[in-house]
């Protein structure tokens, strides 16, 4: 059983993240709040989040499995006005969705949740990590993109670095002192290179007032891990991209 309602900021925030990786997702609602973990088609990149229960305005949950077509929610979210509330209550014996967005109402089919895994978490110990306003870190990602379809994120004691280089000495360089940035521990300089294909487009939607803080880790043939909280720390997000490891020749 599920009975919840919600501010639709909060529901476009959840689908409008978890789109950037898949169309589909298994939602796991639990007695404290929502759980969901979802990974793009190449397993290059993984999203986990957990919605506590606070963050919604009514929240009556069996422990119960949900899958969901994205893509259907996001275009009801689309007739939502700024003070719309969401609804959505479910019953297992029917395998009925019922949303409601103001006076729409939608009954939807779950996607079978049997063909659809949880990925688990890779369980990695990080030597650096830096934190750093989620706007100057998407811009630097969206200069980067201007060159290139990787990224060289660097740190060190002092600074971390995003930077592309590409032929004919072409490149972009966005450096930022320990000053700029509200944490950087690294005891020793590290490097590595991933995929703007995943990154720029999901640090575009966090700099779009989501999240003020994105903290990073990563190091050499590591994958990238980014943590950020919302919804006043309700909402805890984590993301992993595999590294693009280079051959040497």
């Amino acid at each position: 059983m599920l009975r919840i309602t919600t501010k639709q900021q909060l529901m476009r925030e959840i689908v409008d993240i978890l789109s950037v990786l898949t169309d589909e997702a298994k939602l796991i609602w639990g007695e404290g709040g929502l759980s969901v973990t979802v990974v793009d088609g190449s397993h290059v990149a993984l999203l986990s989040a957990t919605i506590a229960n606070e963050c919604f305005e009514m929240y009556e949950v069996e422990p119960v499995e949900i899958g969901l077509e994205l893509g259907k929610i996001r275009d009801l979210l689309t007739l939502a006005g700024p003070s719309d509330l969401v609804e959505m209550d479910y019953d297992e014996a029917v395998g009925a969705i019922n949303v409601r967005v103001g006076e729409v109402h939608r009954i939807l089919r779950g996607v079978d949740t049997s063909t659809m895994d949880t990925p688990n978490l890779p369980q990695l110990d990080f030597q650096s990590k830096a934190s750093i306003d989620s706007e100057k870190l998407s811009r630097a990602l969206r200069a980067a993109k201007f060159v290139g379809e990787l990224v060289d994120l660097s740190m060190d004691r002092n600074q971390m670095t995003v930077s592309v280089t590409v032929e004919a000495g072409e490149g972009v360089n966005v450096r930022f002192e320990s000053g700029e940035l509200s944490e950087l521990d690294c005891s020793s300089p590290t490097h590595s290179t991933y995929s703007l294909q995943f990154l720029d487009p999901l640090t575009r939607k966090l700099a779009g007032g989501l999240t003020n803080e994105i903290t990073l880790e990563f190091q050499d043939k590591y994958p990238l891990r980014l943590t950020w909280m919302s919804n006043d720390g309700g909402a805890k997000w984590t993301y992993f991209l595999a590294p693009r490891v280079m051959n040497d020749p």
